[in-house]
């Protein structure tokens, strides 16, 4: 994934997957949701993972397997 500088000269990601669990007491689900409308707002693909039942990291088996999934499938689709 090639990332190029904007006009602020912050690095501006092509395409950016973020995860997050809902009950995470070190950053806020809104937080998150914020970042990702601003990059919606200004034309950046994002994938939003929401995993309700988690907090900082994911404990659970199962949403671990499919957080690793996806995070596979998106690289796959955006990494050459």
């Amino acid at each position: 994934m090639k990332a190029a500088a904007g006009k602020s000269g912050l690095i501006s990601p092509t395409s950016i997957l973020i995860a997050q669990g809902a009950h995470d007491p070190r950053v806020k689900q809104a937080e998150s949701e914020q970042i990702v409308a601003a990059l919606r707002a200004n034309g950046k693909p994002v994938t939003y993972l929401l995993y309700p039942d988690e907090g900082h990291g994911f404990a659970k088996p199962a949403n671990r397997l499919d957080f690793y999934a996806k995070a596979e499938a998106f690289l796959a689709a955006h990494l050459s």
